[in-house]
């Protein structure tokens, strides 16, 4: 797997209802987002309108506002779905 993700310009949104499952695979697929380091794993849409999770402040992604912020280690959700499935 590609451990290089791109930081993308993205929207809050909501969550799946399966989010764990997302968080785990992402987790999985970037290990550095395990550390702690005040940045939540969180639902976004990126400005192409592709849904998948980033790395965020808690701040910008506990807010729930839908004002674009800069996304660190974008994975798109079918990316994560297939690591879901293994």
């Amino acid at each position: 797997m590609n451990n290089k993700y791109q930081n993308k310009i993205v929207t809050n949104r909501k969550s799946p209802a399966n989010e764990q499952a997302y968080i785990d695979a992402y987790k999985t697929m970037n290990p550095k987002a395990t550390k702690s380091d005040k940045l939540d794993i969180s639902a976004v849409r990126s400005k192409d309108g592709i849904p998948g999770h980033a790395l965020l402040k808690q701040g910008i992604n506990r807010s729930k506002d839908t004002n674009a912020h800069r996304g660190q280690d974008f994975i798109p959700d079918k990316d994560l779905r297939k690591t879901m499935k293994k």
